[in-house]
């Protein structure tokens, strides 16, 4: 099966057309069209069909997507082996994580490796995406959504989920630094939308206690989220680190089921750094993880430790 073809046929899966995907590729039309006509002769099925100006993938095409993008990967990742084999060092990592990670302290870590460390080079991808990533063009993720399974993981912890005020808010002017889930509820509150894992955790948290927000505003930009605190709208609700001045204190859920002073009451989102079995990387990626979990331990308030083993 030839690598190429592979290629177009995910530039057409994700652009729609071939009109889109030939100028994405910078290929003719025409040659295009014909290599996607080798492949499903090649395969022995029909992978598009036509649906008005656009091509939809067939029920085949639909199952055959994440077996092409594994394909592409594994070829990837033997021709980057071969070249760690011929160089004897990894020239480089591919990282994917969100936005909000990637600001909050993936690049704050990038900036303690050295050069004898492979570089490490970010991509932006969404919650619910990033294990495609890795039958993508990406090395590793920094992932907050649950594990999956069939991947090598390292537990970094858990990023806090904040509740951001006006620094003349009261509870600013308190010095305090938790609000409980039930108090937050009497106020605006400017969350993320349902797409994102935290404002999962949130709902998650409100419907266990039983709880409804007096007005629940959706934005997904979390600088916005902060600035919008910042301007006494109401209360922004993120996981990302401090800017603009906000003031933010840790939300807390219910208390009766945790031990008092402990982390486990304190909504937060569970993250984990993971990668494919057998990368030829991967003891690389690994300590890079475990450097990552130690970075993020040194960091006040930023991640909460993963729990540690009994015994």
């Amino acid at each position: 099966m030839n690598y190429r073809r592979l290629l177009y046929f995910l530039a057409v899966v994700e652009a729609g057309t071939i009109t889109s995907a030939a100028a994405t590729l910078h290929v003719a039309q025409p040659g295009l069209s014909r290599q996607l006509k080798t492949l499903e002769r090649e395969m022995r099925m029909t992978l598009f069909e036509p649906r008005g100006n656009r091509l939809a993938l067939t029920p085949a095409g639909r199952a055959f997507v994440p077996l092409a993008r594994r394909l592409i990967a594994e070829t990837r990742t033997m021709e980057d082996a071969v070249e760690v084999l011929r160089s004897g060092r990894v020239s480089q990592l591919v990282v994917a994580a969100t936005p909000a990670s990637i600001r909050g302290f993936l690049a704050g870590f990038i900036a303690t490796t050295g050069p004898a460390d492979p570089p490490l080079l970010t991509r932006q991808a969404s919650h619910f995406h990033l294990d495609e990533e890795l039958l993508d063009e990406a090395d590793l993720i920094v992932s907050p959504a649950a594990r999956a399974a069939g991947f090598e993981a390292v537990d970094l912890g858990g990023s806090p989920l904040k509740a951001y005020v006006a620094p003349g808010h009261a509870w600013a002017r308190a010095g305090r630094t938790e609000v409980d889930l039930a108090e937050l509820c009497g106020s605006r509150i400017f969350a993320h939308s349902r797409s994102s894992v935290s404002r999962a955790v949130l709902e998650n948290a409100l419907g266990q206690r039983r709880l409804v927000p007096a007005r629940l505003t959706e934005c997904d930009d979390g600088p916005t989220v902060e600035a919008l605190a910042v301007a006494g709208h109401g209360i922004g609700v993120s996981t990302d680190l401090p800017r603009l001045g906000a003031h933010g204190l840790r939300i807390t859920g219910d208390r009766s089921s945790t031990r008092e002073g402990s982390d486990g009451d304190v909504l937060q989102v569970p993250l984990h750094v993971a990668w494919l079995p057998g990368h030829f990387a991967a003891d690389l990626i690994e300590s890079m993880a475990l450097r990552l979990r130690d970075y993020l331990a040194g960091q006040p308030d930023a991640v909460i430790p993963p729990p540690r083993p009994m015994g």
